[in-house]
C-alpha cells in the first residue's frame, strides 16, 4: 500500500507541474511565439494545441484522406528558426505508433510560395515517453514569417498525436566540461561520470554523511551558462527515488568565493524514465570558470543517481 500511495502523490506531483507551471518552466530555452494559421481537427485536441504553450493539452487526430497532416504556424514576423522541437503526447508511452516518422517542414513570407528547410524520413528518434522534446536542425535557413509542417507517415496506423511545436532562433551551445572534483569514490559510478559523455554509465552514491553530494566542473574558461541540463541514469524507472528534487547552482572563478545562481526546491520534473535529460534556466546570469552544484534531497532515501550534467552557453 505504501508503494501506491506513494506513486500516486507522485502523479499529484506532476499533474500540478504540467497543468499550473507556466510552460517556460518546464523548457529552459524560450521559443518563438507562434500562432496557428491552419491546421486539421477542432476543439479539445484540434491543431491549436500544438502553439498554445500546455503541455496539458494535445493535437490528435486520426482523418486519414486529410493527409498529410499539414500545420501552419506564425511567427508574427520574418525569422531565422535555427532549431524546431516536436513534443510528444501525454500518453505516448502507451500510444507510441503515434509519433510522427516521416515530414517535411518549408517556410513562406506569403503562405504561396513555400521553400523547404527540412525533410526526416522514417526517422525513429521520438521514443514511447511521455511530454518529451526532441529537437532538429532544418538542413536549410532563411527569414521567413510562416513555418509548414506536413506528416506524411506515422510509426503505425493514420493517428497522429503531439502536446506542442516549438520553433527556436537560437541555437544553444554545449560547453565541454571537465572534472574537478565531487562526493563519493572515484570508481566505475563515482562523481566523475557525469562528465564522461556516456549516458550508459552513471554517478551513483548513498552516503548521508557526506550530504549534500557535491560535483565541481570547469568550463576552462569563464563563461556565461545560460542553461544546464540533467540526465536521469539507465535504470531510473526500476529506481525514481533516487532523482534528485532540491539542489543548489554556484558559480566561481577561484574555487573559494561562490555565486549562487539557481536554487530548486522540491521540483519533481526528472521522472522515472531511463537516461532523458531536463532543461533548466539558472535564474542569475555571471560569468564563471568553475561551476557546482549541490544536491540536498531526492525523491526518496540518501541515494543520488545522474548519468550526466551537461553546461550550455
Amino acid at each position: 500500500m505504501k508503494h501506491h500511495s506513494s506513486n500516486h502523490l507522485q502523479l499529484f506531483v506532476l499533474f500540478y507541474l504540467f497543468t499550473f507551471l507556466p510552460f517556460h518552466l518546464i523548457f529552459a530555452q524560450d521559443a518563438i511565439k507562434t500562432t496557428l494559421t491552419n491546421g486539421p481537427g477542432r476543439g479539445q485536441e484540434g491543431a491549436a494545441m500544438v502553439c498554445d504553450g500546455q503541455l496539458s493539452t494535445k493535437w490528435c487526430i486520426d482523418s486519414p484522406q486529410q493527409m498529410p497532416y499539414t500545420i501552419v504556424l506564425d511567427a508574427g514576423q520574418a525569422t531565422t528558426v535555427c532549431e524546431y522541437g516536436l513534443v510528444t503526447g501525454d500518453d505516448t508511452r502507451a500510444y507510441p505508433e503515434r509519433n510522427p516518422m516521416t515530414w517535411r517542414l518549408s517556410g513562406s513570407n506569403d503562405m504561396q510560395d513555400w521553400t523547404m528547410l527540412d525533410d526526416q524520413k522514417n526517422n525513429r528518434q521520438m521514443p514511447d515517453e511521455d511530454l518529451q522534446e526532441y529537437r532538429f536542425k532544418p538542413a536549410h535557413k532563411g527569414q521567413y514569417r510562416y513555418f509548414r509542417f506536413e506528416f506524411f507517415r506515422m510509426r503505425s496506423g493514420t493517428r497522429i498525436q503531439l502536446s506542442e511545436i516549438n520553433l527556436y532562433n537560437t541555437v544553444q551551445t554545449p560547453v565541454k566540461a571537465t572534472f574537478v572534483s565531487g562526493s563519493g569514490s572515484n570508481n566505475k559510478e563515482g562523481a566523475a561520470m557525469v562528465t564522461d559523455g556516456r549516458l550508459f554509465t552513471k554517478w551513483c552514491i548513498d552516503a548521508p554523511g557526506q550530504m549534500p553530494y557535491t560535483v565541481v566542473l570547469d568550463a576552462g574558461q569563464p563563461t556565461p551558462i545560460t542553461e544546464y541540463r540533467l540526465f536521469t541514469a539507465d535504470d531510473t524507472h526500476t529506481y525514481p527515488d533516487r532523482n534528485p528534487v532540491t539542489w543548489r547552482m554556484s558559480g566561481s572563478n577561484d574555487k573559494q568565493n561562490w555565486t549562487a545562481l539557481d536554487e530548486q526546491k522540491n521540483n519533481h520534473l526528472l521522472r522515472d524514465e531511463n537516461e532523458q535529460e531536463y532543461r533548466f534556466k539558472p535564474a542569475a546570469k555571471g560569468s564563471f570558470r568553475y561551476y557546482r552544484f549541490e544536491f540536498i534531497r531526492m525523491t526518496a532515501g540518501t541515494r543520488l543517481q545522474l548519468s550526466e550534467i551537461k553546461l550550455y552557453k
